[in-house]
Order: C-alpha cells, then sequence, then structure tokens
C-alpha cells in the first residue's frame, strides 16, 4: 500500500499533520501569530515587486505616451526590439560591460582577500583605507570620476599629458568611454567582494593547513587544493550577485555618459529609462524591461543548477 494512502476507521480521530489555523491549540495559535507578523513583509513585497512585475508586462502589451490613451496592440513591441539595432546594441554594451567589470572584479578581490587574510603590521588600517570607496554613494562616486576624466583639469588628463598625450577626452570617445566607466566601477565594486572573500576564509578551518604544511605542501599547493575548492560557494554566490548588479548599473552611464557619446554606453537600463522617460515610449520600455528580466532570470537559474550540481558532489 502506498505511503500516501490515509484509511480513515470508523470512530478513530485522526491527528492531521497540519493543524488547523483557527484551532485553540498552541500549534494554530503560533501560525496564526507568524502569519500576522509576516504579513507586513508579504505586503510589503507584493505591493513593490510582485504588482509592478506583471503591471509592467501588461503595460508592455500596449503603445502608450503616457500622454494618450493606451492602444492595445498585442506583442507587437517585442517584435519591434528584435528588430530594433539600438536595442541589439544594448544588450551587447550591457554584456561587454557586465563581464568586463566582473571578471576582473573576481580576481582583484580574491587576490586582495588572501593579502588581507594574512596577518602583518598594520593590516586593519590598510583594510579601512581599501574599503572606503564601498562606504561612497554611488552617485558621489560617480561625480568624482568625473572630474577626474575632465579633459582640462582631470587628474587623468594631467597625468595622460605628462606622458605626451594631449586633448585627451576619455569618455567623449566611442573606444574609450566605456572602459573608462569600467575602471570607475571596478575600483567602486572590489572592496566589496573583497570583504565577502575574506569572511569566506576566514571560516575555513586553519587545521586542514596545518596538515597539509606537515605532509610538505607548498603555498600555491594549499592555494589550489585546500582554499579554493572550499571557497567555491562563495566564489558562486559573488559570481552571481556581481553579475546581476553589472547588468543593473545606471547611475554612471547617466551622470557620466547619458548613454553617449553615440550609443557605446547604452546599457539596457539606459535604454529603457530613455525609451520610457525621455521618448514616452512606455509600452515599448516596458517590453525591454521584460526581457531585461528574463536575462537575469537565466543567470539565478544557472546559480541554482551550480549549486544543486555542488550539493550532489
Amino acid at each position: 500500500m502506498p505511503e500516501s494512502t490515509i484509511v480513515q476507521v470508523p470512530g478513530v480521530h485522526v491527528k492531521s499533520k497540519y493543524p488547523s489555523l483557527w484551532g485553540r491549540s498552541l500549534a494554530a495559535r503560533k501560525t496564526r501569530f507568524g502569519i500576522l507578523f509576516a504579513s507586513p513583509a508579504f505586503i510589503f513585497f507584493g505591493f513593490f515587486y510582485v504588482y509592478p512585475l506583471f503591471r509592467t508586462f501588461y503595460v508592455s502589451l500596449f503603445s502608450w505616451s503616457l500622454l494618450d490613451e493606451p492602444r492595445f496592440i498585442g506583442m507587437t513591441n517585442y517584435l519591434n526590439l528584435f528588430n530594433d539595432k539600438e536595442f541589439g546594441n544594448s544588450v551587447w554594451v550591457s554584456f561587454y560591460y557586465a563581464f568586463g567589470v566582473c571578471i576582473v572584479i573576481w580576481l582583484l578581490a580574491l587576490t586582495a582577500a588572501l593579502i588581507f587574510n594574512q596577518d602583518f603590521r598594520f593590516r586593519q588600517g590598510y583594510l579601512t583605507v581599501y574599503y572606503l570607496p564601498a562606504v561612497i554613494s554611488l552617485t558621489v562616486w560617480s561625480l568624482v570620476w568625473l572630474f577626474l576624466y575632465n579633459p582640462s583639469f582631470g587628474l587623468f588628463s594631467e597625468f595622460a599629458r605628462w606622458l605626451g598625450f594631449t586633448d585627451v577626452r576619455m569618455l567623449n570617445n566611442p573606444t574609450t568611454a566605456m572602459p573608462g566607466l569600467i575602471i570607475l566601477s571596478i575600483w567602486k565594486g572590489t572592496p566589496v567582494y573583497m570583504l565577502i572573500f575574506l569572511a569566506g576564509l576566514r571560516a575555513i578551518p586553519g587545521d586542514y593547513f596545518e596538515a597539509a604544511k606537515v605532509d610538505g605542501a607548498t603555498a600555491l599547493q594549499r592555494l589550489w587544493y585546500i582554499t579554493l575548492p572550499l571557497l567555491r560557494p562563495v566564489f558562486l554566490y559573488i559570481v552571481v550577485i556581481s553579475i546581476i548588479e553589472a547588468f543593473k548599473v545606471f547611475t554612471p552611464m547617466y551622470l557620466l555618459t547619458n548613454g553617449g557619446p553615440g550609443s557605446a554606453t547604452r546599457v539596457l537600463s539606459m535604454f529603457i529609462f530613455q525609451n520610457g522617460f525621455q521618448f514616452l515610449k512606455m509600452g515599448y520600455a516596458s517590453a525591454a524591461s521584460v526581457i531585461f528580466l528574463l536575462i537575469l532570470l537565466v543567470f539565478s537559474m544557472v546559480q541554482f543548477r551550480i549549486l544543486r550540481f555542488q550539493q550532489s558532489d
């Protein structure tokens, strides 16, 4: 007989595995209070996340300029997006920026974490100074770099002139504008992920390294066979979170280049903002937002698949 089959015996009361929500038992009261205390979070999540999500998909099926009545056009916005070269360029620019930033951040953050995991003089002071960019607002950080990139008196322009280069306009050149924003983001984001790596390194028991030293393992062997395998969950978390955060970037592009020159730095978030609030094409922008969400969901699914594979090892 299958385990899920329940035999009801006349005259015998079978206690349910799940207590009644409206009963007087202690378990029922705990359940009611749990739902009561969790309801503000559910209401907040539903009102500010779930409803806007479905509303965005609904608006994407209309042609709407905010100045007239919405006109239902079905999947036309999605078809137009796939034929829009500017949208394709924004997808490419987003990938270019995301992986240009993330790959370098992973390497630099891990290297810095390995250094700060050692005991040396003034370690806490150096760590505090190194982490300072992470606590500065991204808006303030972007404005500081706007001055650094200024072609007239910026620090980078002065340094370029000292090397013999003249008329250096990094943010005005389609070739150098995105690398300039990537450098800005790497400098801002590396300390954050370094601290996460450092926490992961501190969680590794020191007995493993002591045993490896006794067996004659070199520092490189201890890194490759002990540190990196045990750091894999932290690394997977950083990979997914950093990629998602990189795809969501908006502030540096808005303040420094406004998506230009041309469309060299027009990432997907900038494309959505310009179409929605500058060109007043809300349906078109909403369709782009839905596709943007699907891209992020793909990365999340990859994360769950990798973690599931890791747990089965």
